[in-house]
């Protein structure tokens, strides 16, 4: 049987924290045994029985701001004094989770690559100063695993790639769990007669919330038989709904709040829109394709989920969309038995 390491910060809401628990949930621990480092104990995901979680001692913040090789030196990380044949960042932004896999006594040693690194180093002050002090670390994995082919390609514009292994390797869909969730009964009243669209997402600078409502302000100039709801939360949704009544378009949106079971919201709506400034792969747009809703995309998204097709004429889409009552699921099931193979390989070769 493999062992295998996994690090992550912690498991509150977020896809990153989405993605390894849909991953721990289609391992096969007949032939994997999985250790879950985590550095909080925030859970709003269910981690599987048979995973081995072990819980550390967050360090302290100052290390993110120091440069990687020196706290590789100086910072202590309890892991299990045990061999390990894959040892894998999962965060991939914190120092504590690489030093984690880098620290085991370990055969391979893996990072995920969840983002369009460039461009959030771009768009984003706050990483620009993370990255400054922890880029050093990806000389140390051997392996690079990208949540999508745009993200991959970006990441290797980046970094020095040579000699290591590189995977693409998206995001699994729990269609089970959706197909389980999307039935139960919600508690919003609906109008079945509106166009319903909705976005999941942390409310961020990423997700171009702010976009999707400048957007929706102008088809209301065109149609007003529609309803927007946001389903997540974050750091801007303050901003965010200060921007819908400047708009004066808060007849239009709803804030839904984060939601344990975001899928029976989906099963309700007509077509889901995703406007993010960028992506790793938007793991969101395959859950609302596996409920069967329509996608509404930016051209520029295409790169980072090649099974949907975007426009650059958003609102021109939305003028002319009409409601399909016709949903129909989507199992997924070949998309997921690739990146089953994908990491059969890392695992093991």
């Amino acid at each position: 049987m493999k062992n295998i390491a996994v690090f992550i910060n912690d498991l509150r809401v977020g896809g990153i924290q989405k993605s390894v628990t849909n991953i721990l949930k289609n391992i096969d621990y007949t032939k994997y045994n999985i250790d879950l480092y985590m550095f909080g104990d925030n859970c709003f995901y269910e981690i599987p029985e048979k995973t081995n979680v072990i819980y550390l001692k967050k360090p302290h913040r100052v290390f993110q701001f120091l440069p990687f090789n020196i706290v590789k030196k100086i910072m202590k990380v309890d892991v299990l004094n045990k061999k390990y044949d894959v040892a894998i960042d999962f965060d991939s932004y914190q120092m504590h989770t690489a030093l984690g896999a880098l620290k085991c006594d370990v055969l391979k040693k893996a990072i995920w690559i969840h983002n369009d690194i460039p461009i959030k180093l771009k768009e984003e002050p706050k990483y620009r100063i993370l990255h400054f002090f922890f880029k050093k670390k990806y000389r140390y994995f051997d392996t690079f695993c990208a949540v999508s082919k745009g993200a991959m390609d970006a990441f290797k514009k980046l970094e020095n790639c040579k000699g290591k292994k590189c995977y693409v390797v998206p995001n699994y869909i729990d269609t089970n769990e959706i197909k389980n969730k999307m039935n139960e009964d919600v508690d919003l009243k609906i109008n079945k007669k509106l166009l319903n669209i909705v976005t999941v997402g942390r409310l961020c600078h990423q997700k171009g919330i702010d976009i999707m409502l400048n957007n929706i302000s102008e088809l209301t100039n065109y149609r007003n038989d529609f309803h927007l709801y946001i389903i997540g939360d974050g750091e801007e949704r303050v901003n965010l709904e200060k921007q819908a009544h400047s708009l004066n378009i808060e007849k239009y949106v709803t804030f839904v709040g984060n939601q344990k079971n975001p899928f029976k919201y989906l099963k309700q709506m007509d077509l889901f829109y995703l406007s993010s400034r960028y992506e790793g792969q938007g793991m969101v747009i395959l859950e609302a394709m596996a409920v069967g809703l329509d996608i509404l995309i930016p051209k520029h998204l295409e790169k980072y989920c090649p099974k949907v097709k975007g426009t650059n004429d958003i609102i021109g889409y939305l003028k002319k969309y009409q409601k399909n009552g016709r949903k129909k699921f989507n199992s997924l099931q070949e998309y997921n038995e690739n990146i089953t193979n994908e990491l059969e390989k890392i695992f093991n070769n």
